[in-house]
């Protein structure tokens, strides 16, 4: 089956989410089918992400993360564990935006995880130079890279 260029568009999107906060992509595409549940999802291995369960799960999650993004001296999302949690975030939110639209995973697989792999590393130096640059308190920073991602995981899912 041929996958639209929106599709393709929404999964690379939602691998940059999860390249910048590794919580906001599944938590984002679990909202949005958990109000408009996929058929195509429902008997598949990733309809788990559609159950109200996992929407309360996932919201938890961000907002742990959210909260430990403003530790002083937490560990950098360049070092390996924080890169592969990216990475899977990324590839499981591409995956299952992919199979509910009736989609084969394993193309929303690559470009959810590649798109989050380009994204950790791509945020991690711009967040870098930002607090340079502005003398900013990186607290501030990472606040507004809080609400960006939130804000464009809302605004690449509505459309």
């Amino acid at each position: 089956m041929k996958t639209s260029k929106k599709i393709i568009a929404k999964a690379i999107g939602l691998g940059a989410i999860a390249g910048m906060r590794a919580t906001v992509a599944p938590t984002v595409l679990s909202y949005f089918l958990n109000k408009h549940p996929s058929k195509a999802l429902a008997k598949s291995g990733l309809s788990f992400l559609q159950s109200p369960v996992t929407g309360v799960i996932t919201k938890v999650l961000t907002a742990g993360e959210f909260l430990g993004d403003q530790i002083p001296n937490g560990p950098n999302r360049i070092i390996f564990p924080q890169v592969a949690a990216r990475v899977a975030s990324g590839a499981l939110a591409g995956a299952g935006l992919f199979r509910s639209n009736r989609a084969g995973i394993a193309k929303g697989l690559v470009l959810g995880g590649a798109s989050a792999l380009a994204v950790t590393f791509g945020s991690y130096y711009l967040r870098k130079y930002v607090d340079k640059k502005l003398h900013a308190k990186d607290s501030v920073v990472g606040g507004l890279e809080d609400l960006l991602s939130l804000a464009g995981g809302w605004a690449l899912m509505r459309k």
